[in-house]
């Protein structure tokens, strides 16, 4: 009966929208239609692909869910949505991301990919990349990205302190040296870098330079003004009001208080 009921979920879909599809992406829909379904929790739907999966994770994924909304204080976007996450853990998948990765707020779908490592340490709350991934669907719409994977990254360590998370796996004990390229771009509404999927080095520092800004801005102003940040068409043109300081000021505080 649970089978059918995953099958259903998986199959029910209308048909995802076409576009011009990169390999990554074609993979990504090939394990949409292939991956066989595990468990159903609440709102998480698990589906594996090449990869044994305890069915209780699909329980730790949608506790992680409700503890994100109520430290958020944001709700879950069904409207646009739906009620379900499909979860697609996969031998296939190197970095765990959500439907169409960086292009997600394009074609909004209730889609993560997880690598097994991840899945796994999930339940030792030494890994919180999972719950990075479910904050991106909480917060899917954004207009700096430096911002968005800062409060993705923030939500998920406020579950599991001291975890790895992306590509900082070793957690932020020893946080990575961040570049002037990258101070420059936090809390702007500049688009990710390119080399974001090149270099390791660069992506490791651009992940928890952007934790830290956020972590100091909710420090400073708590969540509520974050948000009103956070959804400003332009993030830095906000920041006066909000902060009493210009973003450039906010960012030296970050990482010069």
């Amino acid at each position: 009966m649970q089978r059918l009921l995953l099958l259903s979920i998986l199959l029910g879909s209308t048909g995802l929208p076409a576009w011009a599809q990169s390999p990554a992406d074609a993979i990504d829909a090939q394990l949409l239609r292939e991956a066989q379904p595990v468990a159903v929790r609440g709102r998480i739907a698990l589906f594996a692909d090449g990869v044994d999966v305890d069915t209780a994770f699909a329980t730790v994924a949608d506790r992680a869910l409700a503890e994100m909304e109520r430290r958020a204080g944001r709700r879950w976007d069904e409207a646009t949505l739906g009620p379900q996450v499909r979860v697609i853990v996969a031998s296939r998948v190197t970095v765990s991301h959500v439907w169409r990765g960086y292009e997600h707020p394009q074609d909004p779908q209730p889609i993560l990919y997880l690598n097994p490592r991840v899945a796994r340490l999930a339940f030792s709350g030494r890994n919180a990349t999972y719950a990075h991934e479910l904050a991106h669907l909480l917060t899917w719409r954004y207009h700096s990205h430096t911002l968005r994977e800062g409060i993705a990254d923030w939500l998920a360590l406020a579950l599991h302190p001291g975890a790895g998370v992306g590509p900082n796996v070793d957690g932020y004990a020893n946080p990575p040296a961040v570049t002037p390229e990258i101070l420059a771009v936090l809390g702007a509404t500049a688009p990710a870098p390119a080399s974001l999927s090149t270099d390791a080095t660069m992506r490791s520092a651009y992940y928890y330079a952007s934790y830290r800004f956020v972590e100091f801005l909710i420090a400073r102003g708590g969540i509520e003004r974050f948000w009103r940040v956070y959804d400003a068409a332009d993030p830095a043109a906000a920041m006066p009001g909000e902060y009493g300081a210009v973003r450039e000021e906010l960012v030296r505080l970050a990482f010069n208080p």
